[in-house]
């Protein structure tokens, strides 16, 4: 199969030397080719058609961001595919996520694109004008063919779609009122807000390992440690999904006694500015899990932290930083874990100062049913689960909306999500719901998914974005956060 036309990337750019060296001119196409489809094989056909040979080099699998289930092929497969084509002459997967490098590397006469390329104004990536600089910058030419269009994406979404009916039905009604330009637009508009990000730094440990078996004299399950990650969560995770939407990003985190600048500010993204209050009494919250390497599920995990509520003196430098950073931000985002930072004091400050206060109050192991959203009084918007708003009320099997307008009247916050893990959000405004299920069925890790939803709906809700957008691009940023192991 194939004719031995697969190459690396390094055994092309041999190739292509080779060609070159016996005054051949050479054609060259990249892209993922998920699904081939007639638009690419006549596009390759024409492409052919404008040099001696056609070298083809196919994205691989870590650098295609198209949505849930993709590649729906693997890089593999989608380059033995191109090989058994007759207007395609060599394929190789490229290691890189444009195709910059590769053509450097291969240094093709004509680097060929498709008509949907032609315009680079809509090219929001800037991918096509890197890619066009890089084959000019030896020697060649950008082209572009005009075969009929079919778009992968829009194949595989329709007829081979991971979705479920229900979130399929979801999507096209959303898209008979909103286009994907309008939802870049709206992101766009993020971009000048300056927030602030308020909470606990928390180290997020996942120490891997592969059970062996219960011990002999005790029911205790034994695990060989194979390796370990070490991610700062809490706040600094935010910061750094920030980072991409807004302006400008702080960050005020309280650390422990064990705290230095570098640890907190591990993996801190760039732009992101981050003011440490230290508890000098407690430890930075850490907490460690243990996890099947091969199955990543996590088994068991341990918690350090002391949650009684801060000192008199490091809540008064507390207050003295918000009253300092706040008047210089438009949104004040409050992540409370519920470990004692956010004393009635500090509430009531952040309550006075803020001009727009988003929260959310979480409810975890180590907290449990003692960290209630309803102290948040006069917050501008709410995102919580709905455990976390059905156990401060103390009602388990209640309308989830009846509850909502309770919160909405106690706290006088018109503006409340609540998400509701596999089953979507429901986000009110005020006036009225917007249900929106979730846009991916897939979850490798759903650590940190609720706090990512919470900062991109924080901003489009302080920006005035349509009510329905705010649940679907939560949506979004959650089932993006839960492909991912950890914060990496």
């Amino acid at each position: 199969m194939h004719n031995g036309r697969v190459h690396t990337v390094d055994e092309l750019a041999e190739v292509c030397a080779r060609l070159r060296a016996e005054g051949k001119t050479i054609a060259h196409c990249h892209g993922a080719f998920d699904l081939l489809h007639p638009g690419h094989i006549r596009h390759l056909q024409a492409a052919r058609a404008l040099a001696d040979v056609l070298v083809v080099t196919v994205t691989e699998d870590r650098f295609i961001r198209k949505g849930p289930g993709r590649p729906v092929y693997n890089e593999r497969i989608r380059a033995e595919s191109l090989a058994e084509l007759s207007s395609v002459s060599h394929v190789a997967t490229s290691p890189w996520p444009t195709a910059v490098e590769t053509i450097e590397l291969l240094k093709p006469n004509l680097y060929v694109k498709g008509q949907d390329y032609r315009d680079k104004d809509n090219d929001r990536t800037g991918a096509i004008l890197a890619e066009e600089q890089a084959v000019q910058r030896c020697g060649g030419k950008l082209v572009f063919t005009d075969e009929i269009q079919f778009s992968s994406t829009k194949l595989l979404n329709e007829f081979f779609s991971v979705l479920s009916e229900e979130q399929k039905d979801y999507l096209r009604s959303l898209q008979t009122e909103y286009s994907a330009a309008d939802v870049l637009s709206w992101l766009d508009k993020l971009k000048t807000t300056r927030v602030l990000v308020i909470g606990e730094a928390i180290f997020d440990e996942y120490c891997y390992c592969i059970p062996d078996a219960m011990s002999n004299k005790t029911p205790t399950l034994s695990a060989r440690f194979e390796s370990e990650e070490v991610f700062a969560g809490g706040v600094v995770a935010v910061g750094n999904h920030l980072a991409g939407l807004a302006g400008q990003v702080n960050v005020l985190a309280c650390a422990g006694k064990d705290n230095n600048d570098e640890t907190v500010t591990l993996n801190q993204a760039a732009g992101v500015t981050t003011s440490t209050i230290v508890r000098p009494d407690a430890p930075t919250v850490r907490k460690r899990r243990f996890v099947h390497r091969i199955l990543n599920q996590k088994l068991f995990e341990v918690t350090f932290l002391d949650d009684r509520p801060i000192s008199p003196e490091t809540e008064a430098e507390f207050i003295g930083q918000i009253d300092q950073l706040v008047p210089h931000v438009d949104v004040a985002i409050v992540l409370d874990f519920g470990h004692g930072f956010f004393t009635p004091a500090v509430v009531d400050r952040l309550r006075e100062r803020a001009p727009f206060l988003a929260v959310n109050a979480q409810i975890n192991s180590s907290n449990r049913g003692f960290n209630s959203i309803r102290k948040y009084n006069g917050a501008d918007y709410i995102s919580v689960d709905e455990y976390e708003i059905r156990l401060p009320f103390g009602d388990r099997y209640g309308a989830l909306r009846d509850l909502i307008h309770r919160l909405s009247e106690e706290t006088g916050c018109r503006r409340i999500n609540v998400t509701l893990g596999s089953n979507g959000t429901v986000y009110y405004d005020g006036a009225d719901f917007h249900q929106a299920p979730v846009v991916t069925n897939q979850s490798v890790d759903a650590l940190g998914a609720g706090d990512a939803f919470l900062a991109a709906t924080a901003l489009l809700v302080h920006c005035g974005a349509p009510s329905a957008l705010i649940p679907f691009v939560g949506n979004c940023m959650g089932g993006l956060m839960a492909q991912i192991i950890g914060h990496r």
